[in-house]
């Protein structure tokens, strides 16, 4: 055994399981391993089973155990004791004022893509937009999450981005054809969407390596040629010349995440089965996220009339993207100081609520402050906005903030049943005004998805809460 009854120690080497075991050695990445040889209780396992995406339900549907506790049990008994060699203890980089640049890195694209919109607005589908939302954020999440997680366990990297690359255009392709044939439109905004959709999902991979500055750099020319289009200052720049400014940005961004692609990734899987159900939460994660930002920038003011007000609207949040991720490694080093410098749970709990109000007034006066800068913007150029959809946008900002804190936890379960929610309350409204009675006039579907919005980010703050003040979170 590898704890207090163990009579052995196994020497340096591969480590060996039984044959009864084959399938969890397969299964399980090689960090599972290496704590499973220095455990000195069954709880370590235990633990590190589910942090590697095992829980009970994969335990018993893999392997035929009744839970990870019992799997626990048995690795326990079946691996020698192999002392852990001492380590330095992880840290975390504190966020700095330097991490706001990101927010204007983050939203060039969306200014390259209005600019592309714009200037192919003839040739566009209503549904062009949404798609590549939706597709873009599912597949950059799938790929951000293994791009982390295999950094973070330094394994070999995944040729995941070749397949989402494939996926976001084999999706936009597809659903683009049928909006083309059921609901009518121009199939060459599945062209457009698969572009989007493409960028988002090469730019998550760069992001995963910290390369956010290439990303910067290649998104210059699609930005400016945007800029200079819809404007016309210095000049007139025609169609053609702004949607090839576009495309190279694109182009350029897929070129050089492809080289973080490994060699022969055709032989390689995508990720271990121990990263499958953990991956494709990021993904029905990125889904909702995308709808949900659909709903906000492109079909509600659709349905409302508006086509001035979205870029309006949308941008004091993607500007605060820099800022979120200031506050969150903030919030993610001051979280593992407290957990180690506390002597109860109780005193922890108190600490990481704190440290959590605190990131949150932070990111909130960024975001209201460019709210601020933004709608006084609007006003000198003459721009309506709805307020019902600035407070949504404030809201919609505060539940994007506390999911990146929530999945960074390790929880990003509870982060797309949040997600669903918020969309089933969207759903629900709609369904009900279409089946209620004219003598009971309800408002508009603006405030229908700012209800939305903010009962999303109310929740989010509730679990936040709960997330963070757990120990096991901060591992």
């Amino acid at each position: 055994m590898s704890g207090s009854a163990q009579t052995m120690v196994i020497p340096p080497g591969p480590v060996v399981l039984p044959a009864s075991l084959a399938s969890v050695a397969a299964a399980a990445p090689a960090s599972l391993l290496d704590t499973v040889v220095a455990a000195v209780d069954p709880l370590e396992i235990a633990a590190a089973l589910e942090t590697c995406g095992m829980s009970n339900g994969v335990v018993r549907d893999q392997f035929g155990r009744r839970d990870v506790f019992e799997l626990a049990d048995e690795l326990y008994a079946a691996v020698p004791l192999r002392p852990a060699p001492t380590a330095d203890r992880r840290t975390y980089r504190r966020g700095q004022p330097v991490d706001l640049g990101r927010g204007v890195v983050f939203a060039a694209p969306t200014l390259m893509f209005a600019g592309a919109a714009l200037a192919l607005r003839s040739w566009l589908s209503w549904w062009s937009v949404p798609l590549a939302l939706i597709c873009g954020w599912a597949c950059s999440q799938a790929v951000a999450y293994v791009g982390f997680s295999r950094q973070a366990y330094r394994e070999q990297r995944s040729p995941i981005l070749v397949w989402a690359l494939a996926a976001a255009v084999a999706i936009c392709a597809g659903a683009g054809l049928a909006g083309d044939t059921l609901v009518g439109g121009r199939f060459s905004g599945a062209l457009f969407a698969a572009a989007a959709a493409a960028f988002m999902t090469a730019a998550a991979e760069l992001i995963a390596h910290a390369e956010e500055h290439l990303i910067g750099l290649v998104l210059l020319p699609g930005a400016a040629g945007s800029i200079i289009y819809i404007t016309r200052e210095p000049f007139v720049m025609p169609v053609r010349g702004a949607v090839a400014l576009a495309a190279a940005s694109v182009i350029g961004t897929v070129i050089i995440a492809l080289r973080h692609v490994p060699a022969r990734w055709w032989g390689l899987p995508v990720a271990n089965r121990a990263e499958l159900s953990t991956l494709a939460r990021f993904f029905a994660s990125g889904l909702c996220c995308g709808v949900f930002v659909a709903l906000f920038m492109v079909l509600e003011p659709a349905r409302g009339g508006i086509s001035s007000w979205p870029a309006v609207a949308m941008y004091p949040m993607m500007l605060s993207l820099g800022a979120m991720e200031w506050q969150l490694r903030t919030f993610r080093a001051a979280a593992r100081d407290a957990l180690l410098s506390s002597r109860t749970s109780a005193s922890f709990a108190r600490s990481a609520r704190r440290q959590l109000a605190r990131t949150m007034a932070c990111y909130l006066l960024v975001l209201l402050s460019l709210t601020g800068a933004v709608l006084a913007l609007a006003a000198v150029k003459d721009v309506p906005v709805p307020t019902l959809l600035v407070v949504a946008g404030t809201a919609l900002a505060l539940a994007f903030f506390l999911a990146l804190v929530v999945a960074a936890c390790g929880r990003v379960d509870i982060s797309l049943r949040t997600w669903v929610l918020g969309i089933a309350v969207y759903g629900a409204w709609g369904v009900y005004t279409r089946a209620s009675s004219p003598r009971w006039p309800l408002p508009d579907a603006r405030l229908a998805f700012c209800v939305a919005a903010v009962a999303t980010a109310a929740t989010f703050i509730v679990i936040a809460v709960r997330t963070v003040t757990n120990p096991v979170c901060h591992g």
